[in-house]
């Protein structure tokens, strides 16, 4: 039998995640493409990052607002990091992403469409939450790191 968290937590979502953020950025960095699943697998942070009333301007903003959202976040990052490579690699071998010169670029040619009976409701909310984490994903990789107390 497969563990649920295998199945809650997959190489689909992942991807849905990083290509939903990728929509509003166009490009990220392959480094910052790896801070995404940690932020959105928790549910108190997607759940906070997809409200309407929310307004976030940074991470520092938002580390302020949920200090207990991110003290976990290293080994959460950890956990995540093979999963987030095996969605990177799964949406270039579906052409919704290209990589070149550690730069992950949207490929507007193809496109996914997020529906409920497709992808289901996580995936939507994930969606709902991307435009408030691309924004927060536009600081520097160093400084996102830093705040996020990453250890490399």
């Amino acid at each position: 039998m497969i563990p649920q968290s295998d199945l809650y937590n997959n190489e689909i979502i992942c991807a849905i995640s990083i290509y939903s953020v990728l929509q509003h950025l166009k490009y990220i960095s392959i480094s910052k493409a790896l801070l995404i699943f940690p932020i959105v697998s928790h549910q108190g942070s997607l759940d906070f990052l997809k409200n309407n009333n929310t307004t976030i301007r940074s991470l520092e903003e938002f580390i302020i607002k949920k200090p207990s959202y991110f003290s976990n976040y290293n080994e959460r990052y950890y956990s995540f990091l093979t999963l987030s490579i095996n969605s990177l690699l799964f949406l270039k071998e579906i052409r919704l992403i290209q990589i070149q010169d550690s730069q992950i670029i949207l490929n507007e040619q193809e496109s996914l469409k997020l529906e409920k009976d497709t992808v289901g409701q996580r995936a939507l909310n994930i969606a709902e939450a991307a435009p408030k984490l691309a924004t927060i994903l536009t600081d520097n990789e160093r400084n996102l790191y830093l705040q996020l107390r990453v250890k490399l």
